[in-house]
């Protein structure tokens, strides 16, 4: 008899189908002739609380006095809800038919550990066997069942495991509670990753805030080809600037090479998870965590592979698997060169497996880009383009291209937002039209992350653009922020503690969230991408035996106890002086003192207050508009602030922009009031809130008739024409 550990209930279902034995539903387990399959619910045993270890009862440990704490030996409890499934599972791995225990954790670190905590909990003295399950399929499973190894081929995964949980738990809980103590907030989440993530959004947002644009004019034509000069000229140029256009447009432009190439264009690259995020963002909106509850809905009924993959690659033992969805797919698809050992860690790229079956909703969008993605890859015809380069000389030198398609190739199956021009025919020696005209420019402020560069930063946070190719050797070494498994959530967290904002497709920070930030910062807390990637690859190094769990929680356990120490330092000289005796300021992270009564705090409303803008503030000025302050009610607002004799400030706030001014579309044919749009129609200004009033309305979107109405077709039907809507002739009759 075998007992088989499954990580959740789909995959204990797809396990018994694949072992075709008819199995017995018993409450918390599955029996058959020869099998035992217990599903777990994920984490069953999680970490204690700090207050729950016995030599902290009765100590309060959000008190930084009693901080740091570090576990003598890491112990587990029974999550909410899973008390009688591990009674179960202790009573089946205690039955003396069993004589081996099959582990179907997950095909990652985080799969390893849920079944492996569960075992060393028990005590368990069984041989233990593991497939490695990359695909839920009848074949894929029985292929891993038959190539299983035993589990001590695993134990370094296991390691890691353990070590990136205590290396999280030493550095989230005790500094979650430092900070929380030091600057009297209330459960602050200080973690390894989520701080990262939130420290770069800060990052991107405050240099957003500081950015001041460069102005220029640059000398540009546009007659049909469009001809940028690469000279530029400052902002109080514009005069040289309209001199050299006029010089430019004296000299004829002439064409003086012609150059014509077929090119083949490359598909795009297998999906990793994080690319599947982005996609499924630009074209449905759906957020990461959206776009991860689709695809694992997917993999548990075996329609695509393991969707936590970091990698566009496939591994050399993969062939097999896609030549046989390939072989499904027909003949318009070939073997392509995606097969890479070495830009795989553990998980191949996702794709389909070749079982389909009739889907609705969010799996359906997401398996549409899944499959279009591996036709595109695997598409036998190549698509190609006639690409034409041409040169143009007018004093100096421009260079345009255009490109007109040959063969569709994969773009039939996915097509990739591209900024093509066709150029008319053109020889050399043909004289090119222009008007060259100064036109006032300015450099442009770094964009806000989205859900796309925010997800390859976080793949690999030390490449220089989103355009370059990941580093496979860093992120296979352990060099991310976060893993694939855990990104989607972790985000979420951080959403959900009101850190940072996503809207539509783009992340913000919040003022809890720039809270967070400078009060670690203030604290020494160093949460840069750089050291959460160091923890990341000391980690990832004990799953290659190239060091201990031990080696990596002492290095992080005496950074924890270099930054909180003893306690709350004593204020210390700070170098800015007294503006009421003169005399040095003491200082702590949060406030300045002097012996003569004078104080003065450092952090506004949720804000830390820069170096700068504390010493004009000691100098008695008032400061430049200021950005990140916090209301009591949480809501984000920007001030000047203006200092008092007593060390406090005072806001003031810039005058608000008015409103624009409401243009009426027409009268009310009900009352003869003026027609404005709002939010979801065209009503009339007759209209009051509880339904009073004039009542007319044009709605923007009729349900009922199915069609859309903008603002200009309500000011015709206002004006008494009739007018056609989506096949409709829509007037004024209709809505009276």
């Amino acid at each position: 008899m075998k007992l088989i550990i499954a990580e959740k209930p789909s995959l204990a279902r797809s396990i018994n189908y694949s072992l075709g034995e008819k199995f017995e539903d018993h409450k918390d387990y599955y029996e058959s002739e020869n099998y035992f399959v217990v599903p777990l619910r994920g984490h069953i045993l999680e970490l204690k609380n700090f207050e729950d270890y016995e030599e902290n009862k009765g100590r309060q440990m959000w008190s930084v006095s009693n901080l740091p704490f570090f576990p003598k030996q890491y112990e587990y409890v029974i999550s909410d809800g899973n008390k009688g499934l591990y009674r179960t599972i202790k009573k089946l791995l205690n039955d003396p038919r069993v004589d081996e225990v099959i582990h179907c954790g997950d095909a990652d670190r985080e799969g390893q550990l849920i079944v492996d905590l569960v075992l060393e909990q028990m005590n368990n003295t069984k041989p233990v066997t593991r497939p490695f399950i990359k695909s839920t399929t009848k074949q894929g499973l029985q292929e891993a069942f038959a190539g299983r190894l035993p589990n001590e081929e695993y134990r370094n995964i296991n390691a890691e495991g353990k070590t990136r949980s205590y290396v999280d738990f030493d550095f989230g809980i005790n500094f979650s509670r430092y900070v929380s103590g030091r600057t009297g907030a209330k459960a602050l989440n200080v973690g390894r990753v989520i701080g990262a993530i939130v420290t770069e959004i800060y990052n991107r947002d405050v240099e957003i805030e500081n950015f001041v644009p460069r102005h220029f004019f640059k000398v540009e034509s546009d007659c049909g080809i469009k001809l940028t000069s690469k000279k530029e000229f400052e902002a109080g140029e514009e005069a040289k600037a309209k001199q050299y256009a006029d010089q430019l447009n004296q000299t004829d432009a002439v064409v003086t090479d012609v150059q014509k190439a077929k090119q083949t264009k490359r598909p795009p690259k297998l999906f990793s998870l994080t690319d599947l995020q982005s996609a499924a963002n630009r074209r449905y909106g759906f957020n990461p965590k959206k776009t991860l509850q689709a695809a694992q809905t997917l993999y548990e009924k075996g329609i695509i592979t393991y969707p936590r993959t970091n990698t566009n690659y496939m591994a050399e033992g993969d062939r097999g698997m896609i030549a046989g969805v390939l072989k499904g797919y027909g003949p318009a698809f070939e073997m392509k060169r995606v097969f890479d050992d070495s830009k795989v860690d553990g998980h191949s790229a996702i794709t389909p497996t070749g079982k389909e079956e009739k889907l609705t909703g969010d799996t359906a969008k997401v398996f549409d880009l899944i499959k279009r993605r591996f036709q595109a890859v695997f598409c036998k015809e190549p698509c190609t383009v006639l690409k034409t380069t041409v040169t143009i000389d007018c004093i100096e030198q421009f260079k345009v291209s255009g490109e007109v398609p040959i063969t569709q190739g994969w773009k039939k199956y996915e097509t990739v937002s591209e900024k093509t021009v066709e150029l008319p025919e053109m020889n050399v020696g043909d004289l090119v039209e222009h008007d060259f005209k100064p036109v006032a420019s300015e450099t442009k402020p770094p964009a806000h992350h989205t859900v796309t560069s925010l997800g390859k930063w976080m793949q690999n946070p030390f490449r220089k653009s989103e355009e370059e190719e990941v580093d496979y050797a860093k992120m296979i070494s352990g060099m991310e922020i976060g893993t694939e498994a855990t990104r989607a959530r972790i985000i979420d967290k951080a959403i959900g503690k009101d850190y940072i904002d996503l809207t539509k497709n783009t992340y913000t920070i919040r003022p809890a969230g720039r809270f967070l930030v400078e009060s670690c910062r203030a604290l020494g807390i160093d949460m840069s991408s750089k050291r959460t990637a160091e923890m990341g690859r000391d980690a990832k190094a004990v799953s290659r035996g190239e060091k201990t769990m031990e080696d990596v929680l002492g290095e992080v356990r005496t950074e924890i106890r270099e930054i909180i120490g003893d306690g709350p330092m004593p204020p210390q000289p700070s170098g800015y002086t007294c503006p009421v005796c003169g005399k040095q300021l003491n200082g702590s992270v949060f406030k300045l003192e002097c012996e003569c009564g004078f104080s003065f705090r450092k952090v506004v409303a949720g804000k830390f207050l820069e170096e700068d803008v504390i010493r004009m503030l000691l100098a008695g000025n008032k400061t430049p508009l200021l950005h990140g302050f916090k209301s009591k009610a949480g809501r984000p607002f920007s001030a000047y602030l203006v200092p008092q004799q007593d060390g406090n400030v005072t806001f003031d706030f810039p005058p608000r922009e008015p409103k624009p001014e409401k243009v009426s579309l027409g009268n009310c044919p009900k009352c003869g009031k003026p027609v404005y749009e709002n939010k979801k129609g065209f009503g009339c200004s007759g209209w009051k809130p509880g339904n009073k009033g004039c009542d007319f309305v044009i709605w923007k979107y009729d349900r009922r008739a199915k069609r859309k109405i903008d603002a200009e077709q309500a000011r015709r039907i206002l004006a008494g024409e009739t007018i056609e809507v989506n096949g409709q002739m829509v007037s004024l009759e209709d809505y009276r």
